[in-house]
């Protein structure tokens, strides 16, 4: 009810052309901030997804580039992102981390095939004992293509998922479950996904834009 009340008095204080308080001020700035985030995911979730994550404009039209379905189920896996932590800068190290990681990998895995199979022209090949998804970053990587970093970045995140999803179980006389080390995975998440990102983007728009 307190929070009510100080939303009556912001709502009364512009009402009547009053000054806010500095805590006023900030209150006004973060609900502002939360409509620009559901504006922004109602629009399209991939762009809005993918600037928040590069922290620039896109400067390419993806949607151009890939099929409707594709772009779609793209945009479902944004919003899973964006419904787990609202902005990457917002991205905390416990244990959600692993629900972001995993739907930013299959928002990524998008992007991987579309540029295997559509742009350098190669099938999906599995890469020794690695997953499917996770043999394309791989394969991407070995080759000397504009992408080669962006796979380089995606294999080790996945195997930084990998790391959250398999908990370490120490035993003596008694087991005992060691927790993840998320500080160190949102360290290597907020610092290496955005370059991925916009190495895909400079890869994609090389290709189409030439």
């Amino acid at each position: 009810m307190d929070y009510l009340k100080t939303l009556q008095d912001i709502k009364n204080s512009i009402g009547e052309g009053k000054e806010l308080t500095a805590s006023n001020k900030l209150i006004v700035i973060g609900l502002i901030e939360k409509e620009e985030e559901t504006v922004g995911m109602n629009e399209d979730s991939f762009v809005y997804f993918y600037e928040d994550v590069i922290d620039n404009e896109i400067q390419f039209e993806f949607e151009e580039a890939l099929t409707t379905d594709v772009y779609q189920l793209a945009q479902g896996d944004a919003a899973n992102c964006l419904n787990t932590f609202s902005s990457f800068k917002k991205i905390q190290d416990n244990s959600a981390i692993y629900s972001w990681l995993q739907n930013a990998i299959r928002f990524t895995d998008h992007l991987a095939l579309h540029y295997l199979q559509e742009i350098i022209k190669e099938e999906p090949e599995r890469q020794g004992d690695a997953g499917t998804e996770r043999s394309r970053y791989i394969q991407i990587n070995q080759k000397k293509n504009d992408a080669e970093k962006a796979g380089r970045i995606m294999n080790n995140l996945y195997e930084c998922r990998n790391k959250l999803e398999h908990r370490k179980v120490e035993s003596s006389d008694s087991q005992r479950i060691i927790p993840p080390n998320y500080k160190r995975a949102k360290k290597q998440i907020t610092r290496r996904y955005p370059e991925a990102l916009i190495c895909f983007r400079d890869s994609f728009a090389s290709y189409y834009n030439q």
